[in-house]
């Protein structure tokens, strides 16, 4: 059987190192950052395994249910998941995911390139801010969980994470403050607990769909993604566990600028 061919290793050695390395990256940013891997994965599979950037988007959504998943879990037994609103966005952050992910099919390459690369901007900008802060004003006011507002926060949030092929924590979560006028504690929670439904869905979607996107190479399947998860997905998970829990010793500005920096050059390397 050709997936059982694809699973069982086809990859290079070289390739299957990079994978792991990239995979303990993501997951100790993630881990340390509170971020969600496809920062991370998608622009390192991109430039440092030559991946095309559908099918690492597609590679990348299949690690986010695990990602999100486990940490879901630690903030639903802290009892910081906010049930109703999560009930709220979920029907608006489906639908605009299954959107997002079918406007990226007819995406050339180098524009998903070139709108991944801006986003990445947009995300060292965002950390950077956290960096010369270095505190979060929480907001004064009651939480805000009507039916429009997490309307609106889901609709941002899925069309983007389905567009990008990330799990969309670095866009729920200031929206959810912004918007909801929720703390950044529950933000953080409510953000992993409805990734781990829209990842799942938004990974199926996406790999099912793979064939229709025009510019991939023949040989990209349905099943080819998961040859490079299969891979991301224990490095990602067992750094991400570590990291988390050295976060509360090591110095996390340092951590943080390192990041921003690596994100930077991938930015530059995807837009020149």
């Amino acid at each position: 059987m050709d997936w059982l061919d694809t699973m069982v290793g086809t990859l290079e050695l070289w390739q299957v190192l990079t994978l792991v390395g990239v995979g303990l990256l993501s997951g100790a940013f993630g881990g340390m950052l509170g971020i969600g891997g496809g920062v991370v994965n998608i622009p390192m599979l991109t430039l440092l395994v030559g991946v095309p950037i559908h099918l690492a988007q597609a590679a990348s959504m299949c690690v986010t249910p695990f990602v999100a998943g486990a940490a879901a879990l630690g903030h639903h037994q802290e009892r910081m998941v906010c049930v109703p609103l999560l009930i709220r966005l979920l029907p608006a952050a489906v639908i605009f995911l299954i959107a997002g992910v079918s406007a990226s099919i007819w995406i050339e390459a180098w524009w998903l390139e070139l709108i991944f690369g801006v986003f990445l901007i947009w995300v060292a900008f965002i950390h950077t801010r956290k960096l010369l802060s270095g505190v979060h004003i929480a907001p004064d006011q009651l939480a805000k969980l009507s039916w429009t507002r997490a309307s609106v926060v889901a609709g941002c949030f899925g069309f983007g994470a389905g567009l990008l092929g990330i799990g969309g924590g670095l866009i729920t979560v200031p929206l959810l403050g912004i918007l909801c006028r929720l703390p950044l504690r529950q933000c953080i929670a409510t953000s992993s607990a409805v990734m781990v439904f829209t990842s799942i869905i938004g990974a199926i979607y996406k790999n099912v769909t793979l064939g229709q996107t025009p510019d991939l190479p023949q040989w990209v399947e349905w099943w080819t993604p998961l040859e490079y998860a299969a891979w991301l997905i224990p490095s990602c998970l067992g750094s991400s566990w570590c990291a988390a829990r050295l976060s509360h010793r090591l110095p996390l500005r340092a951590i943080r600028m390192v990041f921003v920096v690596l994100v930077l050059i991938a930015a530059w390397r995807l837009l020149v």
